[in-house]
């Protein structure tokens, strides 16, 4: 009996950064992005778009990122949209806007372009952030950061949009939202470019390895989100201990999942 391939969602940054290290995948995010923004990504390289860094859980944090120069272009991808979702993503800009020291009194001048991909608003208070493109203001002198730029595209308003021959980036916009693959195919029609990369995700739905790092990237930010929501202080455990069983039933190790966690051998155990 062949194996069915389980959903994968273009809005993981785990699937973005598998399709944009593959040079025959890479071109999906670029042509969406160029549509929307008009910034063209031909010649920035992509930044930690290894499936897997070696890194602790916290790289689940950071999403794509392309730099060219002094130029960065960072790409969130927001499946569920808080406040708190908005005011990290602009702490985040900040602090990337910020790092331009190398050694000593060393200093290169950045110019970060950040992009807010927002699927599903659960605020009110996010309404007015959505479809913005904005910079940040100085309260006191009420000038703006010229070196930041925030773009916010609102997902929600491409749900639903089906390929009619004339609408491709539209649609593209479109498969970000699908959670079915009966859905994906909906919104791709005949269109070529969709069936190849609704193709990719198939086959990333196959591979186990794959699989795990998606499933604790969901995890990791489904609790973070209710931690922040409730405010719990044991969240931060919750959330490790939780991505140790996704590891664990997917036949990792113990030495890789307490380099992966930072979780101790003797909570790894009690966890089995």
């Amino acid at each position: 009996m062949n194996k069915v391939p389980r959903f994968i969602s273009l809005m993981a940054d785990t699937t973005a950064k598998a399709l944009i290290k593959d040079d025959n995948y890479r071109w999906f995010y670029e042509d969406l992005i160029k549509f929307k923004t008009g910034i063209i990504l031909n010649g920035y390289k992509a930044i930690d778009n290894e499936l897997n860094t070696g890194n602790k859980v916290k790289d689940y944090r950071a999403d794509t990122i392309f730099l060219k120069n002094n130029n960065l272009v960072n790409i969130e991808f927001n499946q569920f949209v808080y406040v708190h979702t908005m005011i990290k993503n602009i702490k985040y800009a900040l602090r990337m806007a910020g790092n331009g020291f190398l050694q000593g009194k060393d200093y290169f001048h950045r110019f970060v372009v950040q992009i807010n991909l927002n699927n599903k608003v659960m605020s009110s208070n996010v309404k007015k952030w959505n479809e913005k493109d904005y910079k940040l203001e100085d309260y006191k002198s009420k000038l703006f950061l010229k070196d930041i730029r925030i773009i916010t595209i609102d997902l929600r308003k491409y749900k639903g949009i089906c390929y009619d021959g004339t609408n491709k980036y539209e649609a593209y916009l479109s498969m970000l939202t699908a959670e079915s693959y009966e859905e994906m195919e909906k919104i791709i029609g005949d269109l070529k470019e969709g069936k190849i990369i609704m193709e990719k995700l198939k086959e990333l739905g196959l591979d186990d390895e794959f699989g795990m790092y998606y499933d604790a990237e969901i995890v990791h930010r489904k609790e973070l989100n209710s931690v922040k929501k409730e405010g719990r202080k044991e969240g931060k455990i919750e959330t490790t201990t939780s991505i140790a069983k996704v590891m664990l039933k997917a036949g990792e190790s113990v030495n890789k999942i307490k380099e992966y966690t930072g979780l101790s051998e003797k909570q790894i155990s009690m966890l089995m």
